[in-house]
């Protein structure tokens, strides 16, 4: 199941004719089966947010058992955020003082939620997850997610607004139309946005189908079969395999009688072994798509370089941005460090020229690779479906699951450093630490408090420490070596960018229960580099 606003928004919708007025008598938030329960004098409403499933059903009345939490209020209204994977309901008491009650659930892939709040402030009281990358603090007002891809709002345009989003991004360059009505256009999302642009659709076209979506005109409930499995969804799709259906509520309660008679102890296993490796396909084909189309800036860099290095006489030491004119008689402002000389900066753009260089050509092997790894899972999902996969297949044809082996630990006793050791150009001492428990290790007692501390940032990995006692700050060249290795040690080895955290060791702090390898560094700065698993072997590791 994926949601976007639309789903949320038809979703609310339904609900509010369903159950608006009902009286609620308890609500129960099971956290070991992520989900939450309403219990209702005539219907009872259940919302599975575990992994894979996100459905929400209304169904026949049931009693609400001990562990369940009073509710006497009446169902005032249900609403969708806008633009949000968020739908709102709205309780009134029906006695007692205490502030209305709400429920808040939270429908965005991979950070399913439930919320229970009070007052007009919408103030947390209780949460079904606590989910670290978006903490909701109990007693203070709950706030919406903010966009669903952590991207500025996204707006509701007219026609011209419309064709001005897609001035820059050209209608039939797909990829680029795609991500810019992502970015900029209210209730676009990746269910929908291939059908807005349909197939050689001209802009006014394009606009006439997302206008439609937008003001939730016509709609008509389908189930569609994508090869993720079934979709409910608010229209039909161009393209895609669908059925209509009475209610989206009616579809998700298919869902959920589909994923249950799938649910065996080994089929649930191996179909969540898919979906997973399903999902972290998907996510890397995305990454590697973005990355190629970044590479186009590899000549534009290599041009501003180039502009810099000719105008050398024109630039004044420590200018932060100069007016220069190009090579195509333009003039073009020009953005510089004023704490290094023009030289360098022009040195460092055609670095980054010549790694977006090798990024492209890399990328397309990469990508077609990926494609067809993803079509193996669809192919394995789709004969998994019907039971005509076996437990023994998948495991022989999926990766290993995350985890290392007993074997894999050093021996007690051993005596080995929980480090590598290597030698930047510059002399400089590198030590890259050998796993989660070792970093720890690595991090606070085999290094100074002066020594800069580097790791890769949103990605596992190792911790690499440079050796360096002096207030300034390290040479240019040994800093990136040692954020080269940083990059290669880690999860993010497979992208062609990867920004590297870097601090003083004695700004890195080890909170208290955090898992190993988990700390929390302070006044980060950040560098951007290309993994290159040559380097360890120049260096000497």
């Amino acid at each position: 199941m994926i949601w976007d606003p639309c789903l949320a928004r038809a979703v609310a919708a339904e609900l509010a004719a369903r159950l608006q007025g009902a009286r609620a008598r308890a609500v129960r938030l099971r956290r070991e089966a992520t989900a939450v329960v309403v219990h209702f004098r005539d219907a009872t409403l259940e919302a599975d947010l575990s992994p894979g499933r996100g459905t929400v059903a209304v169904g026949p009345p049931t009693e609400p058992g001990e562990e369940a939490e009073p509710l006497p209020a009446v169902l005032a209204g249900v609403e969708a955020v806008p633009d949000e994977r968020v739908i709102v309901m709205r309780f009134r008491r029906v006695r007692g003082r205490k502030p209305h009650p709400g429920l808040i659930l939270e429908l965005a892939t991979n950070r399913w939620n439930a919320v229970l709040v009070e007052g007009p402030e919408l103030r947390v009281r209780k949460r079904l997850r606590v989910i670290r990358s978006r903490p909701l603090q109990v007693g203070q007002p709950w706030t919406a997610p903010g966009g669903g891809r952590g991207g500025g709002a996204r707006e509701t345009v007219d026609l011209d607004g419309w064709k001005a989003v897609l001035r820059d991004a050209k209608l039939d360059d797909a990829g680029s139309a795609r991500a810019t009505l992502l970015a900029r256009v209210a209730y676009m999302s990746g269910l929908n946005v291939g059908h807005v642009l349909g197939a050689g659709s001209h802009a006014e076209a394009s606009f006439r189908r997302w206008r439609a979506m937008a003001g939730m005109t016509d709609v008509r409930p389908h189930l569609l079969r994508l090869p993720a499995g079934l979709q409910p969804y608010p229209w039909p799709l161009a393209g895609v395999e669908s059925e209509s259906v009475d209610s989206l509520l009616d579809a998700m309660q298919r869902v959920r009688e589909a994923a249950s008679a799938g649910s065996g102890a080994a089929g649930g296993r191996v179909g969540r072994r898919l979906n997973r490796e399903r999902r972290r396909l998907a996510r890397r084909l995305g990454h590697l798509r973005r990355e190629l189309a970044g590479t186009e800036r590899a000549t534009e860099l290599r041009e501003v370089g180039g502009l810099i290095l000719s105008s050398l006489h024109l630039i004044e030491r420590g200018s932060s941005r100069v007016a220069l004119t190009g090579f195509d008689g333009k003039e073009r402002t020009v953005e510089l460090d004023p704490l290094r000389r023009p030289q360098d900066h022009a040195n460092d753009l055609f670095r980054r020229a010549t790694r977006l260089e090798r990024a492209a050509a890399e990328l397309p092997a990469r990508i077609r690779a990926t494609e067809r790894a993803l079509d193996d899972i669809t192919a394995l999902r789709a004969r998994h479906a019907p039971g005509e996969l076996t437990a023994q297949e998948a495991d022989s044809r999926l990766p290993p699951r995350a985890g290392k082996s007993r074997s894999s630990r050093p021996a007690s006793g051993s005596t080995s450093l929980p480090y590598r050791v290597f030698t930047s150009s510059g002399g400089l001492q590198i030590r890259v630490g050998r796993g989660a428990r070792r970093n720890d290790d690595l991090t606070f007692h085999h290094s100074r408090p002066a020594d800069i501390w580097l790791h890769a940032r949103h990605a596992g990995g190792a911790h690499v420490i440079l050796r360096w006692t002096r207030p300034e700050r390290p040479p240019a060249t040994d800093l990136e070596e040692a954020a080269i290795l940083a990059a290669t040690h880690s999860g993010a080895r497979g992208s062609a960018h990867v920004p590297v955290d870097w601090t003083r060791r004695k700004w890195v702090r080890k909170p208290r229960g955090a898992p190993p390898g988990a700390v929390i560094p302070d006044r980060v700065r950040t560098l951007f580099v290309a993994p290159d698993p040559s380097l360890g072997r120049r260096l000497g590791g």
